[in-house]
């Protein structure tokens, strides 16, 4: 592939990958307040629960095959209809096996509507193989706008499905059904976009090659998802389902920046870096690039969410959710130094070295596992002070071998990201006093929100462009200047 295609190729869809992560977000966020206003802590805590054990079956899926679907570079019918196929044998059996431990995991943490929640959650695993393949043939196409756009649509009608329930009088079982409900109408519409019918049929040598690239890669985002996960099982078991209400809207707030920016770039990157992962110099350029760009995003919106917290639950999710405040502070450090370190990641796989993310993996899952076992003793703020403190030591490992293995020193790094960190300290400072101004102003919550917020966004651009003149930051202002 030609650099300019490929230039085009990374611009076009970040764009429409971005657009629709913002979009859908936009969605969840929208649907998350209304359930926080119609349902309990306890309902989302019970939710955070069934969603680990729904989400750790969904792992086992395919085996990992999507993955290995994108990176290898030559792929043939047989190939997809392989995957297929074992998705849809491996959904049944997971699907029974979640209904079968469904009675023992609600008598573990004594609550007895999550048998049924993970009963009816099982049904997921049966549909969600006929849209999986299909997307990854998108992909791997790069064709990030039809992606994209299928997406939205299914975050939208889950949401919309959700929020009637809700009103309705539905209770927990709103944000379960949504979900559920919306696969049997996006089936058909992704079939007929992506216009491939699979054939039910295992090709041995498909099989094989595929298992041989993706289980490393699937022995890596099992230790990775348990790890990223153990907090709410850890917490939902030893303090109850209300605090791991707070814990999991505070964590799902920290998450946004890295579901918007670091993730989307992640789905157009891993297929853009396998494209031209023989050429070094091309991967060193583009991941110094990426790295910058994403910091001069997430950065600013971790540190300053953590700035307006307080302002941002009281006055979105009410009063009630007053106890999330501190632990959505302390989980935006965690947020900001992950934004960059799930990029590491790519550059393994793309490199065809699932078994050293499989590695790392294992010692970074091992840390963290160590962190939440130790901090619950001191309740739910110590464990993600545990958390915070095995954050970094986590992403120097993880960056330190992907630099080896293209080429790259730490100080390039440390260099790409200190435009961003800068501009983000002076928004910080700024914040700081523009808080006490605001606040002394006697406004209601709401708009002293407003105004930090645009206290912030204002200082971070008028510091990055005009004093450091970030070139990223003056080419967007450039962009929308011309589009306005």
């Amino acid at each position: 592939m030609a650099q300019s295609d490929l230039k085009n190729k990374i611009i076009s869809g970040s764009f429409w990958t971005v657009f629709s992560n913002i979009a859908s977000q936009l969605v969840t966020f929208t649907v998350t307040i209304v359930l926080a206003r119609l349902l309990t802590p306890g309902d989302f805590g019970v939710v955070a629960i069934s969603s680990v054990f729904v989400g750790v079956i969904i792992l086992f899926q395919d085996l990992g095959m999507g993955a290995a679907i994108i990176q290898r570079q030559h792929i043939d019918d047989d190939y997809l209809s392989t995957s297929f196929t074992v998705s849809l044998l491996a959904g049944v059996l997971l699907a029974a096996l979640l209904a079968l431990s469904s009675s023992f995991i609600a008598d573990f943490y004594n609550e007895r509507i999550l048998r049924d929640i993970l009963l009816v959650s099982s049904l997921g695993f049966i549909l969600s193989p006929f849209t999986s393949i299909h997307t990854t043939l998108l992909s791997k196409r790069l064709e990030f706008k039809k992606l994209s756009l299928i997406n939205f649509g299914n975050h939208a009608l889950s949401g919309l499905i959700s929020v009637v329930l809700a009103f309705m009088g539905y209770g927990v079982w709103s944000m379960v059904l949504g979900k559920i409900l919306s696969q049997p109408v996006v089936i058909p519409v992704v079939w007929s976009i992506v216009r491939w019918t699979p054939k039910p049929r295992i090709v041995k040598r498909c099989f094989f090659d595929l298992f041989g690239y993706s289980s490393n890669l699937l022995g890596f985002n099992l230790l990775n998802f348990f790890a990223r996960n153990l907090d709410n099982l850890i917490i939902g078991k030893y303090l109850g389902t209300q605090p791991l209400g707070y814990y999991s809207v505070a964590y799902n707030l920290m998450l946004k920046p890295l579901q918007l920016i670091s993730w989307s770039m992640g789905k157009v990157l891993f297929p853009v870096f396998s494209t031209i992962q023989n050429d070094l110099e091309r991967t060193r350029a583009v991941y110094l690039k990426v790295l910058r760009s994403i910091s001069l995003v997430t950065f600013p919106m971790m540190t300053g969410l953590f700035m307006v917290a307080e302002e941002f639950i009281l006055s979105v999710y009410g009063t009630r959710w007053e106890p999330a405040i501190l632990p959505l502070k302390l989980l935006c450090i965690v947020g900001a130094v992950q934004s960059i370190g799930t990029v590491g990641g790519i550059i393994f796989n793309s490199q065809g070295r699932p078994d050293l993310t499989l590695k790392i993996g294992i010692f970074s899952s091992s840390l963290i596992v160590v962190a939440f076992i130790t901090g619950i003793n001191w309740g739910l703020l110590g464990l993600i002070y545990a958390y915070i403190a095995v954050t970094v030591p986590v992403f120097l490992t993880g960056q330190y071998f992907a630099n080896r293995l293209i080429g790259i020193r730490m100080l390039a790094i440390f260099k790409s990201l200190a435009p961003s960190a800068a501009c983000s300290a002076v928004m910080v400072a700024a914040l700081a006093g523009s808080k006490w101004m605001w606040t002394s102003l006697s406004l209601d919550i709401e708009y002293v929100l407003i105004a930090l917020i645009m206290t912030g966004i204002a200082t971070y651009l008028v510091f990055a462009s005009r004093v450091l003149k970030v070139p990223e930051i003056n080419e967007a202002l450039k962009l929308v200047r011309r589009k306005v």
